[in-house]
């Protein structure tokens, strides 16, 4: 016994001659590229654990924007890593605002995560962190933290 032939039904493609279905051509996936860093030349790396704190709080008693680039980036709906989470904290303890930056791609979903994104408590030793202001660049692809830039606080704030 032979077998039958395979029958076209509704919504499929009709069976072409010698029982060959035709073939989609290949969807076209979109190209990400690698998008660059928002700050080329960051003032840190926050890969230094043990010195991070020193460095930053020399970093800011300057006055001027400090921009940490994150060695290993994190995820931008949870906690940031200590002790950069503690430094975040202080800035929102004590008036001054985080923000998140979507760069490469338009953002999706960064609404929600605000809850988990800072670590640590107030501490007399991110005393610094409060006349300045952190942005969170986020890499939109990923939704990675890739850098946090701080910077100072506008008069009147």
């Amino acid at each position: 016994m032979q077998p039958e032939p395979s029958r076209a039904t509704a919504g499929s493609p009709a069976a072409q001659p010698g029982g060959l279905s035709p073939v989609a051509p290949p969807a076209t996936l979109p190209v990400l590229t690698a998008c660059d860093r928002p700050v080329a030349t960051p003032a840190l790396r926050f890969s230094e654990q043990a010195q991070f704190d020193r460095l930053l709080r020399k970093k800011l008693r300057t006055g001027r924007a400090v921009t940490v680039d994150m060695d290993t980036p994190y995820p931008a709906d949870r906690e940031a890593p200590l002790p950069l989470g503690a430094w975040l904290n202080e800035i929102k303890q004590s008036g001054g605002s985080v923000s998140v930056a979507p760069y490469c791609q338009k953002g999706r979903g960064l609404g929600g995560f605000f809850a988990k994104l800072f670590g640590g408590g107030p501490a007399r030793p991110y005393k610094a962190a409060r006349r300045y202001d952190a942005v969170l660049h986020v890499d939109a692809v990923d939704q990675v933290v890739t850098q946090v830039e701080f910077t100072p606080r506008k008069v009147g704030q």
